[in-house]
């Protein structure tokens, strides 16, 4: 079996190579669950992210999913039509560029004078 098409960093989602170290603001288009196989056999759902004009979606870790909840809401549908930004970061525990999505906009925080220090 020829697995040529295999071997290449080639995916239908979003890696920090992709991006070429720049940063590019996009525009969600929707969120799906994409299920992945683990090394031990399980299985995680994970959000994807579609942008408008961009052929590849990114698949969401725990930090940028609390990032789109905090900053659009708990639901995904609410998410759609909000900006982000997306940029890279050197993770050296890794050993690797991953990808950094930043939300523009969302929820505004309100300032709270009442805290005592």
């Amino acid at each position: 079996m020829d697995m040529t098409q295999y071997a290449g960093s080639e995916s239908k989602y979003l890696k920090a190579t992709d991006l070429n170290g720049k940063r590019t603001r996009c525009v969600i288009s929707g969120v799906e669950l994409v299920e992945f196989e683990r090394d031990d056999g399980r299985k995680d759902k994970k959000p994807a992210i579609a942008f408008n004009g961009k052929e590849k979606a990114m698949v969401c870790n725990p930090t940028s999913t609390s990032a789109l909840n905090d900053a659009f809401g708990t639901d995904s549908e609410d998410w759609v039509g909000h900006e982000v930004e997306l940029s890279t970061k050197h993770y050296a525990t890794l050993g690797k560029d991953g990808l950094v999505l930043t939300p523009i906009g969302g929820k505004e925080t309100e300032l709270d004078d009442d805290i005592p220090f």
